[in-house]
């Protein structure tokens, strides 16, 4: 069993996901803020965690910067996202801020499921 953080402004979309990691017997917690998130995360020590990247308040950016300052930059996080990134972006933001895995949304929750059992062994 694993700790999961969820970042998502969108309530339904936070629940279905903290839903479908609780039936795969992870603990699963929510922020719906990169506040909250920054404000939950020493505390929670989430083993991965699933970042949207549009949201209100700080940025993306901004979110894993002060994951760095915190101490926190080799936390294992997959970006689950509308945005579409070029490949050079993705593999900057990849190498540069230890991103795991990118998601695009809409996505298939078998997807995700897969994506987070590989990103935890």
């Amino acid at each position: 069993m694993a700790k999961i953080m969820i970042v998502d402004d969108n309530p339904d979309i936070s629940e279905t996901l903290k839903t479908i990691m609780e039936l795969e017997k992870h603990e699963a917690e929510t922020a719906s803020s990169g506040e909250e998130f920054l404000n939950k995360v020493e505390n929670a020590k989430p083993d991965l965690v699933l970042l949207d990247v549009m949201m209100p308040g700080l940025k993306t950016k901004e979110i894993l910067v002060k994951l760095k300052e915190k101490g926190l930059k080799n936390l294992k996080i997959i970006l689950v996202t509308v945005v579409r990134f070029s490949d050079e972006e993705r593999k900057i933001l990849m190498t540069e801020s230890n991103i795991k895995d990118y998601i695009t949304k809409p996505f298939d929750l078998q997807d995700i499921v897969s994506r987070v059992r590989k990103h935890l062994d």
